[in-house]
């Protein structure tokens, strides 16, 4: 309020520089005279002994001059304590944690362990839960979201400290406009805050929207990112209209990513299925400690594509069936890589597959993977397909199990490896192609082309870099026609020894 003095002063100065002042102007005067000495609202009592049983619309609607110092909240589902918090003149009401009433004061949810989405008003039938899931996951640590179909038009924006979780299989995300579900983009130039410690459990999409977007479901790009977890989720796009990954994970130049799971996941995606990438940190092992396991992904373009340099890399158990070009793919000069006890199955071009540089295959360079072990690894009848090793280095291939369409083609850097008790069977009119790569040696394996009407050899050795390629105690079938067992060409050279045919006989 205003002091008197200092309206009384103001109002003699007036009166001195007016000769004449009319009733009206002495009315006008009294008038400004009682509006400067009217008192503020009062700030709202709170008392503390009194808890009321409300509605969110109750709460919102509260601004009398005695408030309660907390309330029962009583919607279904919304259920809870919430105390006042006096001082608070920032928080946002979010409907699941903070309330506002109608004239500003916060009362906030008290509770243990997890949130529940329908806190927020998350729940199904809802057109829309994209605004109120953002407004759950700046809230809380852990957001449960109930059984049911949900649709969602607006991306989410992923946050440090995040677990969204549902029950596996039950928790359908309908994505009608939006291909992005959780999302986290930003320039190079905004230097923004790590992404750290977020858990995605459980969850599944339907993504059928009609729109023009080269983002997909689960999409980071820009930050550091650390600990990302996202297990026991299932994706299908079979209905949307573009070409999009379920899950990409970019490495910006500057950043890092490290600590990744992608496990126990069941996706099916028009483009790739699971896609961490470092091509912008030339020479810098950007990615660290990446494991893809235990998933079932299929009918897409790539099953797994990691590429580019990073260090750390293991793939296991993980079921691949029927994605059109590759189905694991490990591009560029990767260290300590572990692609184990993957099963393949269906129609492929190379269902598996060392690229050369991330850049994709064809495109040349040095890249050479180090550490590398394949092992375990086996198809599923005959697929169709084959594979392509052109970065392989000094990799360790054994105890692998493929029958296929197509040959194991070993380029570029591949040289110095060891092919040790793998059974290989093609229709192919070759087997094994050591195409102008050396020193890898084959030792102990079933190498067969016996199902190719056509044989040209079960084994060759081609171009004058293909040197000194071992052949050892291996048992080789071949096609029929005038092929051989074994062929170098073109100043190749192979080192055999101790091989049989399949009864057993020695070969030459």
């Amino acid at each position: 309020m205003v002091k008197h003095s200092s309206v009384l002063l103001n109002l003699k100065l007036d009166f001195m520089n007016v000769k004449t002042v009319s009733r009206f102007g002495w009315l006008s005067i009294v008038v400004v005279l009682f509006a400067q000495c009217h008192q503020a609202d009062p700030e709202p009592a709170l008392i503390w002994n009194r808890q009321d049983a409300l509605t969110v619309a109750d709460v919102r609607a509260l601004s009398g001059p005695n408030l309660p110092g907390s309330i029962q909240l009583t919607d279904s589902g919304k259920e809870g304590l919430f105390r006042a918090i006096p001082g608070d003149e920032s928080s946002t009401d979010n409907t699941g944690t903070v309330l506002v009433t109608a004239n500003g004061i916060r009362y906030k949810r008290e509770y243990t362990g997890d949130a529940s989405a329908v806190w927020f008003g998350i729940v199904p039938g809802v057109d829309d839960i994209g605004p109120a899931l953002q407004a759950a996951v700046n809230a809380v640590d852990v957001l449960i979201i109930p059984d049911g179909t949900y649709k969602q038009r607006q991306s989410v924006l992923l946050r440090s400290g995040m677990t969204v979780r549902g029950n596996p299989g039950k928790v359908v995300i309908e994505l009608p406009n939006s291909y992005a579900s959780f999302v986290y983009l930003t320039r190079p130039q905004d230097s923004p805050q790590p992404l750290e410690n977020i858990l995605i459990d459980g969850l599944s999409w339907n993504v059928t929207s009609q729109e023009d977007t080269q983002v997909g479901t689960i999409y980071i790009d820009g930050p550091t990112v650390n600990n990302l977890t996202i297990q026991n989720c299932s994706s299908r796009d079979e209905a949307a209209k573009d070409s999009t990954n379920w899950l990409t994970v970019k490495i910006q130049s500057g950043k890092s990513a490290s600590n990744i799971l992608v496990a126990n996941n069941d996706v099916r995606a028009k483009r790739m299925a699971c896609e961490i990438f470092n091509h912008d940190n030339y020479g810098v092992y950007a990615g660290k400690n990446i494991t893809v396991q235990n998933n079932y992904f299929h009918d897409s373009w790539f099953g797994i594509s990691l590429s580019g340099p990073m260090d750390g890399l293991t793939v296991d158990k993980n079921r691949i069936v029927n994605c059109s070009f590759y189905g694991i793919e490990v591009a560029g000069a990767a260290r300590n890589v572990k692609i184990t006890n993957n099963t393949f199955e269906g129609t492929f071009s190379r269902f598996l597959a060392g690229s050369n540089d991330g850049s994709g295959e064809g495109q040349g360079g040095g890249a050479v993977l180090t550490g590398t072990e394949i092992t375990g690894n086996s198809t599923v009848g005959r697929v169709t397909g084959g594979i392509q090793l052109f970065n392989g280095g000094p990799t360790k291939f054994a105890n692998n199990n493929f029958n296929m369409t197509g040959m194991l083609e070993l380029g570029h850097s591949t040289t110095g490896g060891t092919f040790t008790g793998n059974v290989i069977q093609t229709t192919f009119d070759r087997a094994v192609v050591c195409d102008n790569v050396a020193n890898n040696t084959f030792a102990n394996n079933t190498l067969s082309n016996k199902p190719s009407a056509g044989n040209y050899a079960t084994f060759i050795s081609y171009g004058n870099r293909a040197v000194n390629n071992v052949l050892r105690n291996n048992t080789l079938e071949k096609g029929g026609g005038s092929g051989t067992y074994y062929l170098s060409l073109s100043g190749g050279s192979t080192i055999a020894s101790g091989n049989i045919d399949e009864n057993g006989n020695p070969i030459p």
